[in-house]
């Protein structure tokens, strides 16, 4: 099957979420797990940061809202940097996080809030940016709210990171342990390629550009490599979607299987491979 084919969307997938999910429950999906989010998520390179602040016309003296900024990956390049940052998250526990990240720079300030319910006060922004965050919020709201936080000129910045994944070589050994917890086909979508995640960037592109508010623009797409321990990517897999929707005592089973398993195998550091994607979208009708 190729990457493309692939047989759930992030689109069809968080579609069936909101939909079995009640708002409490989603705004707090990631709280037990922003530690680990913090440590294992993969970091927005600093080219990509810089490319993206280039590309929207931002200077040291603009301001970006965020949308749902979690423990402050992505608010923390974007502050070093010089921006002001006004940022939005709905969990408690990330917010204290992004704060934390966040402490050298007087210019940022999050709000423990969804972006739903921000309340603007008549604020306008230089760019609205949401870093692998704009699939939890409805695409109408999303759009909509965005181009009202906005300047003339303004424009809206998409960034995406998607979870490190080891080899073939290296799921094939891992498989049995998936099997044994019948999981093997719930993760699978986890293990893509680039055809698969451009796919989904692009659909949200497209949503955007559909939308009314926003020209049409392309998105970009870049492979990474990055070393990870077990223990990081174990931590890794726990900030997954999949692995958190596991009550806690098979979770905790069976990270500890993989563990055992990787170890049978001697491996100390694996290389995974990962992609970034980002857009830059400006507001309809700006030059």
């Amino acid at each position: 099957m190729a990457d493309s084919e692939a047989k759930t969307s992030w689109y069809e997938w968080y579609q069936s979420f909101d939909q079995t999910h009640s708002p409490e429950a989603r705004q707090q999906w990631y709280s037990d797990s922003t530690q680990a989010y913090r440590w294992a998520r993969p970091s927005y390179p600093d080219s990509l940061v810089d490319q993206v602040i280039q590309k929207a016309g931002l200077s040291p003296d603009s301001s970006v809202l965020e949308i749902g900024c979690g423990p402050g990956i992505a608010t923390a390049s974007f502050a070093a940097r010089g921006l002001a940052m006004q940022s939005v998250e709905p969990s408690a526990a990330a917010c204290e996080l992004a704060r934390q990240a966040c402490q050298a720079y007087p210019q940022v300030a999050i709000a423990n809030s969804t972006f739903e319910s921000f309340d603007l006060e008549n604020q306008q922004f230089d760019a609205v940016l949401a870093a692998t965050s704009f699939h939890w919020v409805s695409p109408e709201v999303a759009c909509q709210k965005s181009a009202a936080a906005l300047k003339p000129g303004g424009s809206l910045i998409l960034l995406w990171a998607t979870p490190p994944q080891p080899d073939e070589e290296l799921r094939r050994y891992l498989q049995p342990v998936y099997e044994q917890y019948q999981l093997a086909e719930r993760i699978r979508y986890q293990w893509q390629g680039q055809d698969y995640y451009h796919t989904n960037f692009d659909h949200f592109a497209q949503i955007v550009g559909k939308s009314g508010w926003f020209e049409r623009t392309e998105v970009a797409i870049e492979q990474h490599q990055s070393s990870y321990s077990v223990e990081k990517y174990l931590a890794l897999l726990t900030t997954l979607s999949d692995y958190i929707a596991l009550d806690e005592q098979t979770r905790s089973r069976l990270l500890a299987d993989l563990s055992t398993r990787l170890k049978e195998r001697q491996i100390d550091d694996l290389s995974l491979m990962h992609w970034f994607g980002w857009q830059v979208a400006p507001l309809k009708g700006t030059p």
